[in-house]
């Protein structure tokens, strides 16, 4: 595995992220950081709402569904049953990443049937991989409205009053703080990609990410994606 032109891209905005944080200082960053905390609770109360508008309003859904249906029926062919072990190798074939592919087949049970309505493998599989994908397009729309709410927020605060500039240690500190701040956003554009990894552009992200050295690494850190493959396929 090497570096790609994406790693050093994404490296190269960390940077500037912390560079940014130095300049701003780190009782402005730590504001900052305290605004985006609060947008994140804010997505965790509008998003079950907006999850159920995209899934009951519009044909995110059912179109996804109905792919994901159609790739699984080519792969199987005329089979009507599988067996445990060919429906392992119907989903390590799948152009998946491999968290995915690990939690389809672990989750391949008789509970998580029942939980999500279905009776057939191929319906456990379009199901799950339709869920994943609105799931993933509510939470972006969701991080889209309260991100302009928090702006608006910041923007009133920022007249009102003025934050000092204190020392050096400021500066070094609002690095720091500036580049986590931005490896977040990048581990929110990474959980996107996730949830969107059947579909072409999020395909292409993912094997991005698979074939640069330090993306993988990032992935393989990415709080938001643990957090949330532990809660839709915990037990």
């Amino acid at each position: 595995m090497s570096w790609t032109w994406l790693g050093i891209a994404v490296l190269a905005l960390i940077a500037a992220a912390c560079i940014m944080g130095f300049r701003k200082g780190f009782v402005k960053e730590i504001v900052s950081v305290f605004f985006m905390l609060i947008s994140f609770l804010l997505v965790w109360a509008v998003n079950p709402y907006v999850n159920t508008f995209v899934k009951e309003y519009t044909p995110v859904y059912d179109t996804i569904q109905d792919k994901c249906q159609t790739l699984v029926s080519e792969q199987i062919g005329n089979k009507k049953t599988l067996d445990k072990e060919e429906q392992n190798q119907v989903m390590e074939n799948m152009e998946l990443p491999d968290l995915l592919k690990n939690a389809l087949v672990e989750n391949n049970t008789a509970e998580t049937y029942r939980y999500l309505a279905v009776s057939t493998f191929t319906e456990y599989i379009s199901d799950s991989l339709a869920v994943m994908a609105v799931n993933g397009i509510s939470f972006l729309i969701s991080f889209v409205l309260s991100a302009a709410v928090i702006k608006l927020l910041g923007f009133i605060l920022n007249v009102l009053t003025k934050l000092p500039v204190i020392n050096g240690i400021n500066k070094i500190a609002g690095a720091a703080v500036g580049g986590i701040k931005c490896i977040i956003f990048i581990w929110i554009a990474f959980l996107v990609l996730t949830l969107l990894c059947n579909t072409t552009l999020g395909q292409q992200g993912m094997a991005l990410i698979q074939q640069d050295a330090f993306l993988n690494f990032l992935y393989s850190q990415n709080v938001f994606v643990k957090v949330f493959m532990s809660v839709f396929y915990g037990n």
